[in-house]
């Protein structure tokens, strides 16, 4: 082979002669090399990917934990504002797709409400009072209404929280999603909510309690104590008689009547507390007719002045 010239160089340079079959070795060597580098290279973006993923991870659960303690945070210092008297409470922002919630099961929410249907005038219910007053009365109320007998169900347990104002109809608006099969079930759930503002259960002798004040007439005591006895599943008989006597004045005529003549049925009682009624009216019609007449009370005519 020739010896190689470079150009410009003004004299020739002998290169020494490749062995057979170098040249093609060399070219592998220097394709593996340039493999090698784009291996190199191609792993190092997958590398700094894994590195970021990695970091990302590590940093989600402090984000999410920082997250949550400013939104607690935030709650607790909205509560506070809107504890301070004389403060306007911030707006709450509604759901969007809070119209669309029910504490009612597709049983009831599916059946439509009858068509030109106005609920009965009832009073409000703000949980102050007993609850078993208002279901009853709610449940009489609705009776009376005409309604299809398959959507009397629905429209009772729909319309119940119309019948409810203040702390009641917060408590009927918060029940959760879908947890109300029937009415049965929603007026159980409202009583027990609300049982502390259930009247104590009276007996008997709780009419004991009940007396005739000084200056009260006898028809206002009567009066009261009937009120107390109706109020008292399967009261005792003997038991409203001499609470009755007891609660009258002692230097009354009706208290000495009935220590005299003693009674058996409350009918009875009555039957003398009325007669006793008449004659104290009467005598008090009478005292305030002779007021009237009385002539001191009368002005002198003018000309017997003179």
């Amino acid at each position: 082979m020739p010896p190689l010239e470079i150009p410009n160089s003004g004299t020739g340079t002998n290169l020494p002669t490749a062995a057979p079959g170098g040249e093609a070795s060399m070219r592998e060597k220097a394709k593996d090399a340039q493999t090698y580098d784009g291996e190199d290279s191609d792993s190092e973006p997958e590398l700094d990917k894994e590195a970021s993923d990695g970091a990302a991870r590590g940093e989600s659960p402090m984000i999410d934990h920082l997250n949550q303690m400013f939104s607690d945070r935030l709650d607790a210092m909205q509560s506070m504002v809107e504890r301070l008297p004389g403060v306007v409470p911030p707006i709450r922002k509604s759901n969007p797709d809070s119209y669309a919630d029910t504490p009612f099961t597709d049983e009831i929410t599916l059946i439509d409400m009858p068509r030109k249907f106005s609920f009965p005038s009832i009073k409000a219910y703000n949980g102050t009072t007993d609850p078993d007053d208002h279901v009853a009365q709610y449940r009489q109320r609705m009776l009376a209404v005409a309604l299809p007998k398959g959507s009397r169900e629905a429209t009772m347990g729909k319309g119940f929280g119309s019948s409810l104002t203040g702390p009641a109809l917060q408590w009927y608006i918060n029940l959760p999603s879908r947890s109300i099969a029937s009415f049965s079930v929603l007026s159980d759930k409202f009583v027990e909510q609300f049982a502390s503002s259930r009247d104590l259960e009276k007996t008997s002798d709780s009419l004991y309690e009940i007396l005739q004040h000084p200056a009260e007439r006898l028809r206002s005591y009567i009066a009261r104590f009937n009120q107390e006895k109706v109020a008292i599943p399967e009261c005792s008989i003997p038991t409203a008689i001499s609470a009755f006597k007891r609660g009258l004045l002692p230097d009354g005529h009706l208290y000495k009547e009935l220590s005299k003549y003693q009674c058996k049925t409350m009918e009875d009682v009555l039957s003398r507390a009325c007669a006793q009624v008449k004659w104290e009216e009467d005598v008090a019609s009478r005292a305030k007719a002779q007021q009237k007449q009385d002539p001191k009370a009368i002005r002198p005519d003018r000309t017997e002045r003179d």
